[in-house]
């Protein structure tokens, strides 16, 4: 229960002003086999992309050389944003390991257009002649 509150916690903090996804690496610690079978990708949903800043995020990973049911990962990670990427450590719930990650990052769109999401006037004036 309390795995699945500090999930909400951190999923309510990544939806939060100008959240971010990080796309990249991920390491997986624990147990005495530090090979390459702790090693995979991972995509994450960050608190923020502001740069210089700490950030907390969510998401999940991918480990390729990993045993059959090991191969993907759940995790919640605290970090820094650093200009255009990220670094976090955190706890993955699936691995029952810490993991590390580095990745690039990129903002959010709130529109998902390149619009402007002000006012806009979409009259029709015919001229009457």
């Amino acid at each position: 229960m309390k795995k699945i509150l500090l999930i909400g916690v951190v999923s309510m903090a990544a939806l939060s002003a100008k959240p971010a996804v990080m796309g990249g690496i991920t390491f997986s610690f624990g147990g005495s086999d530090m090979s390459k079978t702790n090693a995979g990708a991972t995509v994450k949903i960050l608190s923020t992309s502001k740069e210089k800043k700490p950030v907390v995020g969510a998401g999940v990973s991918f480990y390729p050389w990993a045993q059959n049911d090991k191969k993907f990962g759940v995790d919640v990670s605290a970090g820094y944003n650093f200009q255009k990427g990220a670094v976090m450590g955190g706890w993955d719930f699936i691995q029952n390991q810490p993991s590390l990650s580095l990745g690039y990052n990129k903002e959010l769109s709130d529109t998902g257009s390149e619009f402007d999401a002000g006012i806009q006037d979409a009259r029709c004036k015919k001229a009457k002649h």
